[in-house]
Parts: structure tokens; C-alpha cells; sequence
């Protein structure tokens, strides 16, 4: 019953580098408002509007995932998951039953490069059979 982690360490460098590039066009932002030119104000206004909404839906903080024969623990531990409430895994999300309600687990990006990724798969697809 050892646990075993899915490797977030490409996920986190995507996270640090979306937060680095759009420090970038920040400062971009305040030195084309500083020179006053216009098309650069709204090319920098539109670029930081943009890596906003990226960093919320796709490059956000990725969630530690550990699991053994039994659970998935989420936040070092302190959230599980029981394998037997799990209902799928779809479009980089595992659908899980939590008091009644569906809720969902979003894997970090790059997650099928680890290979304890497809251990944690085999033990759901065992587990639903």
C-alpha cells in the first residue's frame, strides 16, 4: 500500500512560465502607456487579456495526485478519493461521485507521460469491472 505521484513537474514549469510571460506584457503594457503609442497599447491591453484567460483555464497550479490500491489523495494527502466512486475519466479529468454530487478532478497537463499515470487508469478500469 505504498503511494505512489503523478509527476506535475512539466505542468509546474507551464504554470511558472504563463506567470513569467505575462509579467512580460504587463511591462510591456506600462512602457507602451509610458511612450504613448497607441497600437502597442492595444496590442499589449489584448495580449495580457488574453494570457489572463489562458493562465485561468489551462495554465493553473497543478494539483498533487498520489494513489495506492484503494484511494487517490489530493492535497498531501488530506482529500481522497475512493477508487470504487470513481465514474470515468474524460478529456484530462477523472468524474468522481463526492456525497451524491459529480464532481470532477483535473490532471495536471502532461500527466500521459508518466508512466504511474496508466498504473492509476488500469486500477480505475480494474476497479469499474
Amino acid at each position: 500500500m505504498t503511494k505512489k505521484r503523478i509527476d506535475t513537474n512539466l505542468h509546474y514549469a507551464q504554470y511558472i512560465i504563463a506567470r513569467i510571460i505575462l509579467i512580460g506584457g504587463i511591462g510591456f503594457l506600462i512602457y507602451s502607456i509610458w511612450t504613448q503609442k497607441i497600437g502597442a497599447i492595444i496590442f499589449c491591453s489584448l495580449f495580457v487579456i488574453y494570457a489572463l484567460i489562458l493562465i485561468k483555464r489551462i495554465f493553473n497550479k497543478p494539483t498533487e495526485i498520489e494513489f495506492d490500491e484503494n484511494y487517490i489523495y489530493l492535497e498531501n494527502g488530506n482529500k481522497r478519493i475512493e477508487l470504487n466512486k470513481i465514474i470515468g475519466i474524460k478529456k484530462n479529468r477523472i468524474l468522481y461521485e463526492s456525497n451524491e454530487i459529480e464532481s470532477k478532478l483535473k490532471l495536471p497537463n502532461f500527466h500521459f507521460m508518466d508512466k504511474k499515470w496508466t498504473e492509476l487508469k488500469e486500477l480505475i478500469n480494474n476497479e469499474k469491472h
